[in-house]
């Protein structure tokens, strides 16, 4: 590989002016900035950006925060931002939590340290006094939206997406719904029993508080529960929060012998594979998983680059329903 000193020697420069054309400074005549380019194009030159940066105490590194990467949900998100990243010669440091607030607070310290340059915060739950502690320039919300924190978030609206798919249940004939949403510390489920009670009131249904079941995104959990639910009551649908939490509402139905959709209709979140891939398929709420990480990444970028036109700012990307099989 072509090193520095190639180039300064096919450019006719020292290598201290090949490395102030690395580094875009002005101290540098054009005609020499020009002769410098062409000879790394020639070379086929990649400079040491790990190396470039720590002397320039930049590391051209986002930290990208998730609460796992089991959810095939997130490997879409990320790769919006990766490919972002990319483009801006920046890479990615992806990091899980496990929904700990404490080990999402170490990672936060990498910033601190400089060891990377800003953070793209997907869904994972966070201390907020430690959060509050670093430049909101330096941070970007991806799908969750916590309030008390003065960063830009990308994000759907939630409160809508369940609404519609609800209203689309009911529309179907739909009148006994079940809620299957995640935990009460997460924004973004709060906004979907929002949006679930909304779309009842609106159809003239009276909400109920027992047939809101607050569980884990996986499939396990919502089967045990829904399969004595499903016993017990007569209920005719459930709109679930994720996809995985679709596959197990469908696995109960079948176990207790309901014929879907007729006799139960499930519907799911987020559009990943298995929602297409699993019998019957699933009627979902389609997340734009990429654009969600590239705009996030555009966006930290962005104030990374010129932190003095930093505005907060929140991006509503639009959702859709998909209609399959199992409503």
């Amino acid at each position: 590989m072509p090193t520095v000193k190639d180039v300064a020697k096919k450019a006719g420069v020292s290598v201290a002016t090949v490395s102030r054309v690395l580094n875009n400074s002005n101290k540098v005549s054009e005609e020499t900035r020009q002769r410098v380019l062409k000879a790394i194009e020639e070379l086929g030159f990649k400079p040491n950006l790990l190396a470039r940066n720590f002397r320039k105490d930049k590391s051209n590194l986002i930290l990208v925060i998730l609460p796992t990467i089991a959810n095939a949900y997130f490997a879409r998100v990320v790769k919006g931002v990766e490919d972002t990243a990319r483009k801006y010669d920046y890479g990615i440091l992806l990091c899980t939590t496990g929904n700990s607030p404490e080990v999402a607070s170490e990672y936060l310290k990498l910033i601190e340290r400089k060891q990377v340059d800003g953070a793209i915060i997907a869904s994972a739950k966070i201390d907020k006094d430690a959060v509050l502690e670093i430049d909101p320039k330096k941070i970007v919300q991806a799908c969750e939206f916590y309030q008390f924190l003065d960063t830009s978030c990308v994000l759907i609206d939630h409160k809508k997406a369940f609404f519609d798919i609800v209203d689309y249940l009911i529309k179907k004939g739909k009148k006994n719904i079940l809620c299957a949403i995640g935990n009460e510390g997460i924004p973004s489920e709060n906004e979907r029993k929002e949006g679930y009670r909304q779309a009842l009131e609106k159809n003239g249904i009276e909400f109920k508080e027992e047939n809101v079941i607050r569980c884990s995104y996986g499939w396990a959990e919502i089967y045990e529960r829904l399969k004595t639910l499903l016993c017990t009551k007569k209920y005719d649908a459930v709109a679930c929060s994720s996809d995985l939490m679709a596959v197990g509402a469908i696995k109960a139905a079948k176990a207790v012998g309901l014929k879907i959709p007729d006799e139960f209709a499930v519907t799911g979140f987020d559009n990943i594979m298995i929602s297409r891939l699993y019998e019957p398929s699933i009627t979902t709420v389609a997340q734009p998983m990429y654009d969600i990480g590239e705009k996030a990444a555009e966006i930290l970028i962005n104030s990374l680059e010129n932190p003095n036109s930093f505005s907060k700012e929140k991006f509503i990307l639009p959702h859709e329903i998909k209609t399959r099989e199992s409503a």
